[in-house]
């Protein structure tokens, strides 16, 4: 049995098997429709049930609250349809950039830390990428599968800057490690997702990163300073050793220039416990009521999932957080076969 869901926003028509999601039934027909994790932790695809019902899978609750479902809100990439539907995707509290698709070249590699490598690119196109924030984008090296990774640089940029982990066995972070060299091509599309930086809200803003979660937070940073917000900012990066805490000369340099930014490197190995233990308690005890602020997540989704229920348990509204999950291939697959 299938459905058929109108998107409102293009007036198109899909049909959807009763064992497929809105967004499946969307990438397949070829009807442009924003999304991102596809496992329902990004927002990205967060849109209003016009009319119809359907049958929502499971997902995080700072991608879809309770109060947004009462309202009316999906998540098409988990909403299979249980009837004829309508829907529109959202646009009022995120980024409305055209999504590109270009052509560009690696200008320079840097080993920042022992897992990760910082890749610079330049794009054909004469226009720079416009995206906001904490945005990233679907990357294709030459022979492998396509991967998203998030824009450390600011919008605007000549030069777009990312952050990639080495994931073991993973065939594109293995190639960026091991064999992409400067002049290669890649093949971009984006700018993709929703958890930027939103200069309109003016609360205090705690901004939490882990590992190569650093690049969309350093992106937030910057353009944060570039506006020059002056409510407090707090940024918490998590690293297992002290090695793998690089960029902290930029950082460093961001808090000297702009001293409403506050930054605490936690580190497993200088204390008791695991760097999520380590964070769980500095957190606990730093931002005890967060009634009013805005946060900014990004790594694994480990570190998402526990610094959200941390911060939630001390006051921040969940619609006030705005988390990037970064997921490996083969979690995204497990997630999606299980669904």
């Amino acid at each position: 049995m299938s459905f058929t869901v109108t998107v409102a926003n293009t007036s198109s028509t899909l049909e959807v098997a009763e064992d497929t999601t809105i967004i499946q039934a969307a990438v397949a027909s070829g009807v442009a429709y924003p999304y991102g994790c596809q496992v329902g932790r990004c927002g990205t695809c967060k849109s209003r049930l016009i009319e119809g019902e359907v049958d929502l899978l499971p997902h995080t609750p700072f991608s879809l609250t309770e109060k947004d479902k009462q309202s009316g809100f999906i998540l098409a990439c988990r909403a299979r349809p249980r009837s004829d539907c309508t829907v529109a995707w959202l646009g009022s509290d995120t980024a409305n950039h055209p999504l590109r698709q270009e052509v560009g070249r690696v200008i320079s590699l840097e080993r920042a830390a022992p897992d990760i490598t910082i890749v610079r690119i330049q794009l054909e196109s004469e226009a720079s990428l416009q995206f906001s924030a904490g945005q990233y984008a679907e990357l294709t090296f030459p022979g492998c599968p396509p991967r998203h990774y998030s824009m450390a640089s600011q919008p605007g940029s000549d030069t777009l800057e990312f952050h990639i982990r080495h994931v073991p066995d993973g065939s594109a972070s293995s190639y960026v490690a091991r064999d992409l060299t400067a002049g290669d091509p890649v093949l971009l599309r984006g700018p993709i997702g929703t958890a930027h930086l939103r200069p309109r809200q003016t609360g205090p803003i705690v901004a939490v990163a882990g590992g190569s979660g650093l690049a969309p937070i350093l992106s937030i940073l910057g353009a944060a300073a570039s506006l020059r917000l002056s409510q407090p900012i707090r940024l918490y990066f998590a690293a297992r050793t002290r090695e793998d805490l690089y960029r902290e000369q930029q950082i460093r340099a961001l808090t000297e220039s702009h001293p409403n930014i506050v930054y605490t490197p936690v580190v497993a190995n200088e204390g008791e416990g695991g760097n999520r233990e380590r964070l769980r308690r500095i957190l606990e005890q730093e931002l005890a009521d967060l009634r009013g602020w805005l946060a900014y997540l990004a790594g694994s989704p480990q570190l998402v999932d526990g610094v959200t229920e941390i911060l939630v348990r001390q006051g921040l509204a969940p619609e006030h957080c705005h988390a990037d999950a970064f997921f490996t291939a083969a979690e995204k697959a497990s997630i999606l076969e299980a669904s």
